[in-house]
């Protein structure tokens, strides 16, 4: 896979501003969903192409963030 033009974010500050925007933040617990999602940027124009919130003790399995990807 060519992840040349690759950016991870994570987001861990106090405020969560990413983490609200995208619907995964537990306001009750003061943190994010562990969640994955994948943002399709090409031309200033973003697409989510995949998002998954797993629970918070399960690690996410990234064979389906592979596949995503790959379907991109």
């Amino acid at each position: 896979m060519n992840l040349d033009n690759t950016r991870i974010l994570a987001d861990f500050c106090l405020h969560s501003e990413v983490a609200q925007l995208y619907g995964v933040f537990r306001e009750k617990d003061g943190f994010s969903e562990r969640a994955n999602i994948i943002i399709n940027i090409i031309n200033e124009n973003q697409k989510v192409i995949f998002v998954k919130v797993y629970e918070i003790s399960q690690l996410p399995d990234l064979t389906e963030i592979f596949e995503a990807l790959k379907k991109e």
